[in-house]
C-alpha cells in the first residue's frame, strides 16, 4: 500500500492561496481533480453527475501542486505601491 497526502477543500485552498468557493469552481470546470470517500471508505474520483450536497471533497497533494492557473495574477496591493521615481521628486519653488 502506498502512502499519499490527501488535502480537504480548506487545505487545498490554503495551498493555492484562494478561497474554498474557488476550489469548487475549479473542480466544476474540470481543471482540478477531486475525490470523495465511498461507503466502504475508499477514495474514488468525484464525478460531475454524482452531486451529493454536504459530502466533502478531497484532493491529492500532487494534483494541487501541479495545478497552474492560465493567467498569472498580480499580488494583492501591488497596484497601490508607489514607484521610487515619483517619491524622490522634490517640489521646491
Amino acid at each position: 500500500m502506498t502512502t499519499m497526502q490527501v488535502l480537504n477543500t480548506k487545505g487545498a485552498a490554503r495551498r493555492l492561496g484562494c478561497s474554498d468557493t474557488w476550489i469548487h469552481k475549479l473542480v466544476a470546470a474540470g481543471k482540478l481533480k477531486a475525490y470523495t470517500y465511498d461507503e466502504n471508505g475508499v477514495l474514488v474520483e468525484h464525478t460531475k453527475d454524482a452531486k451529493r450536497q454536504g459530502q466533502g471533497l478531497y484532493f491529492l497533494a500532487g494534483d494541487v501542486d501541479r495545478y497552474q492557473p492560465a493567467v498569472q495574477r498580480r499580488p494583492r496591493g501591488s497596484k497601490n505601491k508607489k514607484t521610487e521615481a515619483a517619491s524622490s521628486v522634490s517640489t521646491t519653488a
